[in-house]
């Protein structure tokens, strides 16, 4: 199990509806608007990769989005 950060660009005046939609997905702990390159941040509770690549694929699919890049956490040492 791991968590991960899934970042997201979106197209202009897109980002509040990718942020609801990430909401509703099973397994997403917080999503955000940020400033910078990214426009959403998506953080996700302890789960395997596969629901995370889940995730990522589905707001990858949805309108508005072009680029998604997710981050792995790693296992604490």
């Amino acid at each position: 199990m791991v968590k991960a950060c899934i970042l997201v660009c979106c197209k202009l005046l897109k980002t509040k509806k990718i942020v609801d939609i990430a909401k509703k997905l099973p397994g997403v702990v917080e999503a955000f608007p940020v400033h910078g390159r990214w426009d959403v941040a998506i953080e996700t509770e302890d789960m395997d990769l596969a629901k995370i690549a889940k995730i990522g694929m589905t707001i990858y699919g949805s309108e508005g989005v072009e680029i998604v890049e997710t981050l792995i956490g790693f296992p604490e040492i």
